[in-house]
């Protein structure tokens, strides 16, 4: 049996993906995956892209978060988000984002794909229709079927969306393993999967763990950033 341990919209929240690295121990998984989003929200950027850069057997691809920071790194201009409050949590980021950090966004793609026992898995952040699409469990039925029409995929795990879920539409698996920083349920606890293969069968299981919330509210207070995502990070709920 495999054993993949599934991550995804982190948002530079470091003490919540600590608190994954305690419960669960993720050097004993065969692969660590990542849909997305290491940076911006957050205060914690480098100590998460750390982490991944430590582990050997990680398949990561890039999220929007991040790839706007590359743009800003680049010197391009930020077209988006409009709001200023956003604007100036990722251009913190980029200001204070390692170059050896820089570096390693800089080296991953924006999607990816891998076999584990002849079971074909896609690794998406939004869908492999479109890197920003927020596909959520109650989407229409159609949709997912257009997903899974012509896949080559017998799963595809995705981001970006923010909400856990597992779906078996068509013969295919679609898995969202929710986020790990920032939850929008009202339920701020990070959140994670486990997908486990074994002589052809998948099982998923979804999880969601306690971590030290005023630990982000309080860095984010000393490097006086906008207080909107203090309270977000609290009520795990997106308020702008």
């Amino acid at each position: 049996m495999k054993k993949l341990l599934l991550l995804g919209d982190i948002h530079a929240n470091y003490p919540a993906l600590k608190a994954i690295d305690n419960y669960i121990h993720p050097d004993g998984f065969d692969l660590i995956i990542n849909t997305g989003d290491f940076t911006v929200y957050s205060t914690f950027p480098n100590e998460t892209i750390q982490w991944f850069r430590e582990r050997k057997k990680t398949i990561c691809i890039l999220g929007n978060t991040d790839r706007r920071i590359l743009r800003i790194l680049k010197g391009k201009k930020l077209r988006k988000p409009k709001k200023q409050e956003k604007r100036i949590m990722y251009f913190w980021t980029s200001e204070n984002l390692l170059p050896k950090n820089a570096a390693y966004l800089k080296s991953l793609p924006a999607q990816n794909d891998f076999i584990i026992d002849s079971i074909h898995i896609g690794l998406f952040h939004g869908t492999r229709e479109d890197a920003d699409e927020e596909l959520f469990p109650n989407a229409p039925e159609s949709r997912f079927q257009k997903l899974a029409k012509g896949s080559p995929y017998h799963v595809q795990i995705m981001g970006h969306s923010h909400v856990p879920y597992h779906k078996i539409v068509e013969g295919v698996h679609f898995i969202n393993p929710g986020s790990v920083g920032r939850m929008f349920d009202g339920d701020p606890r990070a959140s994670f999967a486990i997908l486990k293969i074994s002589a052809g069968t998948i099982a998923v299981e979804h999880f969601r763990i306690s971590y030290p919330v005023e630990a982000v509210v309080k860095d984010l207070k000393i490097h006086q950033l906008p207080d909107v995502y203090s309270k977000m990070f609290q009520k795990g709920k997106k308020l702008n």
